[in-house]
């Protein structure tokens, strides 16, 4: 008969030789999976997005010297929506990947915030009720439509593998098209200080939330630069995260005044440019069975122009330019989706 002592480093032995095994075929499911592996995913990105600009027409282009600079801030801000995204990726056994990513949302919830400022000449000709550069006019409309969509490709390579298969980083690179649609209804006069000559008293001056008054639409296209890294912390639960520095974007954006008799329709203001950005993500997945995972994650998405003009196109006359002194877009919000590996 056996001693206890010998009893217990035999069951110690079993143990050990157990979660050897276990641990080496659960590399080796990792190794064989990542040989050529595919995924797809199904998800959704609950977001907030901004979008502000402001230009400088205090210049040359504009008589009299009467506007301020910043002449006007417009502030897309609050801007909800429920994004729904199709994803797909393909990894070859050189640690090579090819990903696509299309998400699309309607424009849910907003407010649009527009300021005007005028210059200290420009305070004496509209007879503000005081002196000096100032702004002149706020205004406030809900947003209520229209849209967003983007589409994100990118080629990456895996260039490190941790021990036992549990995670990696890679590096890739990419192009992201990404556009959002405002529809700005009814405007509410938050402040005058030339009622009569320049704006509205203080008060609603449209049908709030019935009537149209400025359509925005903002198109980037923008060049990615990626590092992205995974871990497995059990055979169920992972952790992963990428970061994206944007070095190129491009701005397209076209501004429709509906009420503004002044301003042509198609468009009333449009602005262009070039600039720099990033996207941020981490999530954590859970395998409910195999091959088959829960993602929640948060996400934030930035894209700022640095060298942009401003147009405005009025009718009956000749576009006149200015300096665009701000432009950016930003989207962020909490992710959660399914993911199907094979």
């Amino acid at each position: 008969m056996s001693s206890p002592i010998h009893l217990r480093v035999a069951l110690y032995v079993c143990i050990g030789l157990s979660v050897l095994f276990s641990e080496q075929s659960y590399s080796e499911e990792i190794v064989k999976r990542s040989s050529l592996e595919v995924e797809v995913g199904l998800s959704t990105w609950i977001s907030q997005g901004n979008t502000k600009w402001s230009q400088n027409a205090s210049g040359p282009n504009f008589p009299n010297n009467l506007l301020g600079n910043p002449t006007s801030e417009l502030d897309y801000k609050d801007v909800w929506s429920n994004v729904v995204e199709l994803h797909g990726q393909v990894s070859l056994r050189n640690g090579l990947f090819f990903r696509g990513q299309f998400g699309y949302g309607g424009i849910d919830d907003g407010t649009l915030i527009d300021d005007d400022y005028v210059s200290a000449a420009g305070a004496s000709f509209f007879g503000t009720t005081v002196s000096g550069p100032q702004r002149i006019s706020r205004t406030e409309s809900d947003i209520d439509g229209s849209n967003l969509w983007y589409l994100n490709a990118d080629v990456g390579y895996k260039f490190l593998t941790f021990a036992g298969g549990r995670g990696s980083l890679k590096g890739f690179v990419g192009y992201q098209y990404w556009t959002e649609k405002y529809e700005a209804k009814g405007i509410n006069q938050l402040e005058c200080t030339a009622v009569g000559t320049f704006c509205n008293p203080v008060g609603p001056v449209s049908n709030v939330g019935q009537t149209t008054v400025i359509t925005n639409e903002v198109e980037w296209n923008s060049i990615r630069l990626g590092l992205e890294g995974g871990y497995q912390i059990t055979r169920r639960f992972s952790i992963s995260g990428s970061a994206v520095f944007i070095p190129y974007t491009s701005l397209k954006n076209e501004d429709i005044h509906h009420l503004r008799t002044d301003l042509r329709q198609d468009p009333s203001f449009s602005m262009s440019g070039t600039g720099i950005g990033a996207n941020f993500d981490v999530s954590v997945s859970y395998m409910i069975v195999k091959q088959l995972f829960f993602d929640l994650g948060y996400r934030y998405w930035w894209l700022k122009v640095t060298d942009g003009d401003w147009n405005s196109h009025p009718v009956g006359g000749p576009t006149i330019s200015a300096n665009l002194n701000e432009f950016q877009t930003i989207r962020q919000g909490v992710t959660l989706g399914l993911t199907y590996k094979f």
